[in-house]
């Protein structure tokens, strides 16, 4: 017995004779099959001297489980079916609804049964609407499970979790609770089941009611108050207990349960914020499908007006195919002279006209049609020629000169006539306004509807059109002031709002639509909510990559902006992918030089971080003849992957346990590839890195 206790105690050293009489160390291996052997044979050797129960004393030192994983097996062990409200007023059954009160009023019994006035007014409604009251008081049953790995105070404490909206008081919540605790304790006592270790030692030791409650109150100051309360419906529990330190238990049992309802509800807040994100996006959605809608009716106009132009050459080829000698000079009604200069500029607008309509109405060939604008002076430019300079620009995507073209046809064909919707002018308006946006020039925009509604201010579609976007400037305004503060939740806030205001404007665009989500995912990526600031990212990455008329600088900006939030989220190898699909847009000549320099720099700086992270590089000092057959080793912030606090290392194991498995809890039921909505490949990556994270910190804290 005594060869036996010492050798545990000393981790399998025990003292050998050898042949000249010194002691020695002998020690045996840490292999499982050797310590079976060794357990067993020293059992047998204790039976025969009858010291078996010291023996059982101290066998599970040598084979200690683990406490299973929170993601694995649901089995229930136990179950109990509990009234909730087993103290409330029941009505006799023969009660009666009175169909006149004491006032000679009539009650609303029925109403006023379903909205709770029978607990609220007892003394009325038992009185006059007893049977309304009857029928609503039908006793609410909740059924509490113990699944495996959980004891009575673990399965009573998620049982006030799940119903702790139909507590009135603090108090009656923790009667209810330590009475199912007691009552499932007894039923898995009667079944033989044995909780597991972490619940109920502290140490080797079962533990005491006294370090049951310093280890409740080291979880209470660590927040993790379901845990503090489990422990403390355990203290309740122990026999011999002071009145006093009964007392306090409860006290601290009823703060535990207020702080664990006040938990659920920030999770019923975030549940409802994840909602408006829901609603956000369909929202979004939808206003995209509109703002499609409307670009079709504004293709559909340009359409009408490039059958216009198709219409006006055949009369013109009809005119000529009819005149004797087209060659003569001809006397307009003025009384002048068409000169030659005058019909080699007929000739060129025709040569516009017919290579802009050469593909059908809808209008083509932007490069050659601009190529011969360009032979024309600009006072020979009629206001269609401006729209189809304009148009030009617009569909290859040169903002600039689409905004320059616009301007130039409001400013020539300004009239306090009626600004019809159709017409040339107006579509230049839209034009403008949108190629305006596009380069951030909000003031460009605004003008071009302050000038129609200077020469037509019963222009009723502008107005509506000039309201909102000076809401949006104005909003867009009040984002940049609140990021530059430093107020990112602020300014997401107002971001949403400015989405919500584009909606129904000409200048909601996809590609204008796209800057403002660009901004979002930077906001939101700076305040940590990296899931929806890259949902905003790969949103805008998708439209600009694959948009014929978006310039390479544009696409640049998607996907810098997408790699920074990618750091930020600790992807570095899709981040690495972003780097170089930038540094790939940028020319390789003496004019990009000193931004290729720096986008190299930033691409090699984040392939050295994807080198730490991802670990497997052989060196001098890893490698297969330094005992890293892998290569280096990863190296991550495991604490940081699991949002674990910053000061966890401070506490105790029991604090650092208990967090340790809240969050791999939390976490892994967020990221699991059967209920994740998000991007799949972001969450197996993180699904893999939480189960990762979590068994090299239990490892290291022993949990």
């Amino acid at each position: 017995k005594f060869v036996f206790l010492s050798t545990l105690s000393n981790r399998y050293r025990f003292p050998n004779k050898d042949r000249k009489g010194d002691t020695s160390a002998m020690i045996l291996p840490r292999s499982p099959s050797l310590h079976r052997l060794l357990f067993c044979t020293l059992a047998v050797i204790a039976t025969c001297r009858g010291s078996v129960a010291d023996v059982a004393d101290v066998s599970d030192v040598s084979d200690v489980s683990d406490v299973e994983e929170e993601s694995a097996s649901e089995t229930i062990v136990a179950s109990l079916e509990m009234e909730l409200r087993p103290d409330r007023v029941v009505p006799p059954s023969d009660a009666s609804d009175f169909e006149i009160d004491d006032n000679g009023e009539v009650p609303n019994c029925p109403v006023w049964a379903s909205e709770g006035e029978c607990e609220k007014n007892p003394s009325y409604m038992l009185r006059f609407c007893g049977a309304s009251c009857a029928s609503a008081s039908v006793a609410a049953v909740a059924r509490a499970d113990v699944y495996d790995g959980e004891d009575g105070a673990a399965a009573a404490i998620r049982f006030a979790e799940e119903h702790g909206a139909e507590f009135q008081s603090l108090e009656e919540a923790a009667k209810l609770v330590g009475r199912v605790a007691r009552e499932l304790q007894d039923l898995l006592d009667a079944d033989g089941y044995v909780a597991p270790r972490a619940l109920t030692h502290c140490g080797k030791r079962p533990c005491t009611a006294g370090k049951l409650w310093n280890r409740a109150e080291e979880l209470r100051k660590a927040d993790v108050h379901d845990d503090a309360g489990a422990d403390l419906l355990r203290a309740l529990r122990k026999t011999g207990l002071e009145a006093d330190f009964v007392e306090r238990c409860e006290r601290s049992l009823q703060r535990a349960l207020g702080s664990v309802r006040q938990q659920r509800e920030r999770e019923w807040r975030r549940a409802l914020e994840d909602e408006k994100k829901e609603a956000r996006e369909e929202e979004e959605r939808r206003a995209g499908e509109e703002a499609a809608e409307r670009r079709r009716a504004f293709e559909a106009d340009l359409r009408k007006f490039g059958e216009g132009i198709r219409r006006s050459l055949e009369r013109e080829e009809e005119h000529e195919a009819g005149a004797e000698d087209p060659s003569e000079a001809s006397v307009g009604p003025d009384g002048t002279v068409d000169t030659e200069e005058d019909r080699g500029v007929r000739d060129l607008v025709r040569r516009v006209q017919e290579s802009f309509v050469a593909a059908g109405p809808q209008g083509g060939n932007w490069n050659a049609t601009l190529q011969l604008l360009r032979k024309l002076r600009p006072g020979d430019k009629t206001t269609d020629l401006l729209l189809i300079e304009a148009r030009c620009h617009d569909m290859l995507g040169d903002h600039r000169g689409a905004l320059s073209a616009a301007g130039h046809l409001i400013k020539k064909a300004a009239s306090h006539t009626s600004w019809i919707d159709d017409s040339p002018r107006m579509m230049a308006v839209t034009l403008g306004a949108n190629a305006a946006m596009q380069l951030g020039l909000s003031p460009n925009a605004l003008s071009f509807y302050q000038t129609v509604l200077q020469y037509d201010p019963e222009q009723q579609k502008t107005r509506n059109q000039y309201r909102g976007l000076k809401k949006v400037v104005k909003l867009m305004q009040k984002a940049d002031e609140q990021i530059e503060k430093g107020y990112n939740r602020v300014a997401a806030g107002i971001v949403d709002d400015c989405l919500s205001a584009m909606r129904g404007l000409d200048v909601d665009s996809p590609l204008f639509r796209s800057k403002i989500q660009l901004k979002r995912c930077t906001i939101l990526s700076g305040m940590g909510e990296h899931e929806e600031a890259l949902a905003n990212c790969d949103a805008v990455v998708e439209l600009r990559a694959d948009h014929p008329l978006v310039a390479d600088t544009s696409k640049k900006e998607a996907y810098l902006a997408r790699g920074e939030a990618l750091l930020k989220d600790m992807d570095y190898d899709e981040a690495v992918q972003d780097f170089r699909a930038a540094l790939d847009l940028v020319p390789d000549d003496k004019e990009h030089r000193e931004e290729r320099r720096e986008l190299q720099g930033e691409l090699q700086e984040t392939q050295r971080e994807q080198e730490l992270w991802n670990g497997g590089r052989q060196d001098q000092r890893y490698n297969q003849h330094t005992g890293y057959p892998n290569g280096r080793p990863p190296e991550r912030d495991h604490a940081k992957i699991l949002q674990l606090p910053v000061d966890l290392d401070n506490q105790s194991q029991g604090v650092r346990c208990a967090w340790l498995k809240k969050q791999f809890k939390t976490l892994v039921r967020h990221y699991h590839p059967d209920k994740y909505k998000g991007n799949k490949k972001r969450g197996a990556r993180k699904f893999n890195e939480v189960k990762m994270a979590r068994e090299i910190i239990s490892e290291e804290w022993d949990c």
